[in-house]
């Protein structure tokens, strides 16, 4: 189909025949009419609009011109009435000048193009007023089903607003309400943060990011995981923490460079998101503060920005893709099977480590599992030294990635740097893993 024909989803084709507008006077075009345009049947028309492969490639040219020409747009009421869905859903996130968020919204609406949805993103800026209009399913039905993940209202609040549209709650959820849920494990997460931690030998533990009012989500679960494994490690590592009214550069730089200027003498400080890192590490440098030397620095989410940070930010990296299909399949199945129990999905994280924690003791090294940025990375040797034992040319490495041959050539020369992110995909691409050098033995 051309650029400039939307192919709507299967719940949202348009209605068999044509009216007038009742605003405009102007007739409406309707299906019959590209059918007729075309010289095929109404369901032809259907195909083509949704992309289904069983029609002729000149059958399919003939009603795109046809939709084209009359200017034929799909309709969402006459879908809606006829079938009793819309084909939409709704995403409510806080803040969408979050990354992790704006990720989380992204993932959603590719897997929900995998079945013929189109989302909606609903941006609440953290209101009850607003959160509480998207767990009421919105003043106008208008969506098969609503993802909200609410920053101000509880599992349980949501789900006594709750009307006939299904919904499942995104991330943190100390009390989900008897509603569908899906967030990483904030427990578990929290523990291989603090784990990485002890082994590099820190044990002031400082905790930014515990959220002021009466919804404690993220931080009371991360909390919880901080101290089990401090317990568990039985040694004499303390653990303070820091309140944040939110999750933002500002809020993290204000509230570190106020907690160290007044004494704070933590060597690990732990972050409830990257965003509020990066702020900390902004006021870490101000006050003169290194990093890791003196302070080692953890984020979570994994936020893009995190990997061009200075240093590079250690973070507990989600898997975005796996939230977003396991929030979309959660859906789906609420609004297939209204009564069933509630479900809860847990996604799958990894600890992303580099030099916010290493710093120089960090090296690219295919012997030891952990993913690591370097102030002065040497990934050209590493590249070339995978390429030359897999038997691959320069050539065909650059073909299997995407780039080339002359790219290929200058990183293995060192003219040029790749991110972490390429330097994954290439040594991929050959069966190799980006990895962590041997440390020394004193972080052994």
């Amino acid at each position: 189909m051309p650029d400039n024909v939307s192919a709507m989803p299967e719940q949202v084709s348009g209605s068999e025949g044509a009216s007038d507008d009742p605003v405009g006077g102007r007739r409406v075009v309707g299906i019959k009419d590209v059918a007729a345009r075309a010289g095929v049947s109404w369901k032809t028309v259907t195909n083509v609009i949704h992309g289904r492969p069983n029609v002729a490639a000149i059958t399919r040219r003939n009603v795109e011109r046809a939709i084209i020409d009359l200017g034929y747009r799909p309709s969402l009421a006459g879908r809606q009435l006829r079938r009793g869905r819309t084909g939409l859903l709704a995403v409510s996130v806080p803040d969408l000048a979050t990354p992790y968020f704006t990720e989380l919204a992204r993932a959603i609406v590719r897997r929900a193009r995998a079945d013929d949805y189109t989302v909606l993103i609903d941006e609440t800026g953290h209101s009850v007023t607003r959160e509480s209009v998207a767990a009421r399913g919105y003043t106008v039905r208008f969506t098969d089903g609503v993802l909200l993940s609410p920053s101000r209202l509880s599992g349980t609040e949501v789900a006594a607003l709750q009307t006939d549209t299904p919904i499942v709650l995104l991330g943190e959820q100390a009390e989900p309400g008897g509603l569908d849920y899906v967030g990483i494990d904030n427990v578990a997460s929290a523990r291989d943060a603090a784990r990485h931690m002890l082994t590099l030998g820190r044990r002031r533990f400082v905790f930014l990011g515990a959220e002021i009012g009466p919804h404690r989500k993220a931080s009371a679960l991360r909390i919880a995981g901080l101290q089990a494994a401090l317990a568990e490690a039985g040694t004499d590592a303390s653990l303070d923490y820091i309140e944040t009214s939110e999750y933002t550069r500002s809020e993290g730089f204000a509230r570190a460079r106020e907690a160290f200027a007044e004494g704070g003498r933590w060597d690990a400080l732990i972050c409830a998101s990257d965003m509020v890192a990066i702020g900390a590490l902004h006021a870490l440098a101000s006050l003169g503060i290194r990093v890791p030397e003196e302070v080692a620095v953890l984020g979570w989410d994994n936020a893009p920005e995190a990997e061009y940070s200075w240093p590079p930010l250690t973070t507990i990296a989600p898997s975005m893709e796996e939230f977003g299909a396991r929030a979309f399949q959660l859906l789906a199945a609420r609004i297939a099977d209204p009564a069933a129990p509630p479900r809860r999905g847990l996604v799958s994280h990894h600890l992303l480590v580099r030099a916010s924690t290493l710093g120089s003791t960090a090296r690219f090294n295919p012997a030891v599992p952990y993913q690591i940025w370097h102030e002065r990375p040497e990934p050209g040797e590493l590249i070339k030294e995978a390429r030359q034992r897999a038997g691959i040319t320069q050539r065909a490495l650059a073909e299997a990635v995407g780039t080339s041959q002359g790219m290929i050539a200058r990183y293995e020369a060192g003219a040029v740097s790749p991110t972490v992110r390429s330097l994954e995909r290439i040594l991929t691409a050959m069966g190799s893993t980006l990895r962590l050098d041997a440390l020394p033995a004193h972080l052994r």
